[in-house]
């Protein structure tokens, strides 16, 4: 899956985004929020806790 990324007015990465698939990817410390919409237009929200090491 090829990402695209957003960067703000500051150059810092805002999210990722796959064109093909729809999928928005966020994250923020050690959280990631996948935001995916659907051709029927629904959308799914998954939210990911990075593991600790």
């Amino acid at each position: 899956m090829e990402m695209k990324e957003v960067r703000n007015l500051d150059g810092r990465l805002v999210c990722r985004l796959d064109a093909t698939t729809g999928t928005v990817e966020i994250k923020i410390k050690n959280c990631t929020t996948l935001i995916k919409r659907h051709p029927d237009g629904t959308i799914d929200v998954v939210n990911l806790k990075d593991k600790v090491a």
